[in-house]
Protein backbone atom coordinates (compact mmCIF):
# COMPACT_ATOMS: atom_id res chain seq x y z
CA UNK A 1 0.00 0.00 0.00
CA UNK A 2 2.84 2.35 0.87
CA UNK A 3 4.46 1.69 -2.47
CA UNK A 4 1.21 2.60 -4.26
CA UNK A 5 1.07 5.94 -2.43
CA UNK A 6 4.69 6.63 -3.28
CA UNK A 7 4.01 5.82 -6.92
CA UNK A 8 0.99 8.13 -7.00
CA UNK A 9 2.97 10.88 -5.30
CA UNK A 10 5.76 10.63 -7.89
CA UNK A 11 3.23 10.45 -10.73
CA UNK A 12 1.48 13.66 -9.71
CA UNK A 13 4.75 15.41 -8.98
CA UNK A 14 5.92 14.58 -12.49
CA UNK A 15 2.62 15.60 -14.03
CA UNK A 16 2.21 18.87 -12.14
CA UNK A 17 5.56 19.75 -10.53
CA UNK A 18 7.72 20.23 -13.60
CA UNK A 19 5.80 23.23 -15.05
CA UNK A 20 6.05 24.98 -11.68
CA UNK A 21 9.80 24.44 -11.58
CA UNK A 22 10.11 25.93 -15.06
CA UNK A 23 8.07 28.96 -14.07
CA UNK A 24 10.16 29.48 -10.91
CA UNK A 25 13.37 29.19 -12.93
CA UNK A 26 12.13 31.67 -15.54
CA UNK A 27 10.98 34.06 -12.80
CA UNK A 28 14.42 33.91 -11.18
CA UNK A 29 16.14 34.58 -14.50
CA UNK A 30 13.91 37.57 -15.26
CA UNK A 31 14.40 38.91 -11.74
CA UNK A 32 18.19 38.70 -12.13
CA UNK A 33 18.00 40.46 -15.48
CA UNK A 34 15.89 43.25 -13.96
CA UNK A 35 18.39 43.72 -11.14
CA UNK A 36 21.23 43.79 -13.68
CA UNK A 37 19.51 46.62 -15.55
CA UNK A 38 18.72 48.50 -12.35
CA UNK A 39 22.25 48.14 -10.97
CA UNK A 40 24.05 48.50 -14.32
CA UNK A 41 25.65 51.76 -13.19
CA UNK A 42 27.23 49.84 -10.33
CA UNK A 43 28.69 47.39 -12.87
CA UNK A 44 30.21 50.22 -14.93
CA UNK A 45 27.60 50.19 -17.69
CA UNK A 46 26.23 53.68 -18.33
CA UNK A 47 22.46 53.80 -18.04
CA UNK A 48 20.58 57.04 -18.80
CA UNK A 49 17.54 55.78 -16.85
CA UNK A 50 19.55 55.14 -13.68
CA UNK A 51 18.07 58.16 -11.92
CA UNK A 52 14.56 56.73 -12.27
CA UNK A 53 15.50 53.10 -11.68
CA UNK A 54 17.15 53.91 -8.34
CA UNK A 55 13.67 54.62 -7.00
CA UNK A 56 12.98 50.86 -7.22
CA UNK A 57 15.86 49.94 -4.89
CA UNK A 58 13.90 50.26 -1.63
CA UNK A 59 11.49 47.62 -2.94
CA UNK A 60 14.28 45.32 -4.14
CA UNK A 61 16.80 45.99 -1.36
CA UNK A 62 16.44 42.57 0.25
CA UNK A 63 17.22 40.81 -3.03
CA UNK A 64 20.42 42.72 -3.86
CA UNK A 65 22.83 40.66 -1.66
CA UNK A 66 21.49 37.40 -3.11
CA UNK A 67 21.76 38.81 -6.62
CA UNK A 68 25.38 39.80 -5.98
CA UNK A 69 26.21 36.23 -4.93
CA UNK A 70 24.42 34.72 -7.94
CA UNK A 71 25.97 37.14 -10.43
CA UNK A 72 29.48 36.75 -9.02
CA UNK A 73 29.37 32.95 -9.13
CA UNK A 74 30.67 32.21 -12.64
CA UNK A 75 29.79 28.53 -12.53
CA UNK A 76 26.15 29.35 -11.82
CA UNK A 77 26.03 31.82 -14.70
CA UNK A 78 27.50 29.27 -17.11
CA UNK A 79 25.20 26.52 -15.83
CA UNK A 80 22.20 28.76 -16.37
CA UNK A 81 23.25 29.64 -19.90
CA UNK A 82 23.85 26.00 -20.76
CA UNK A 83 20.54 25.01 -19.22
CA UNK A 84 18.69 27.71 -21.13
CA UNK A 85 20.37 27.28 -24.53
CA UNK A 86 21.65 23.72 -24.30
CA UNK A 87 25.18 22.42 -24.52
CA UNK A 88 26.99 22.73 -27.85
Amino acid sequence: MRRLFEFLKLFFKGAVGDPFERVEYKEGTLNDQLLTVILSERLGIPNPMYYYLVELLPYLGEEVPNWEVRSSNRKTVLDRALKEFGEP
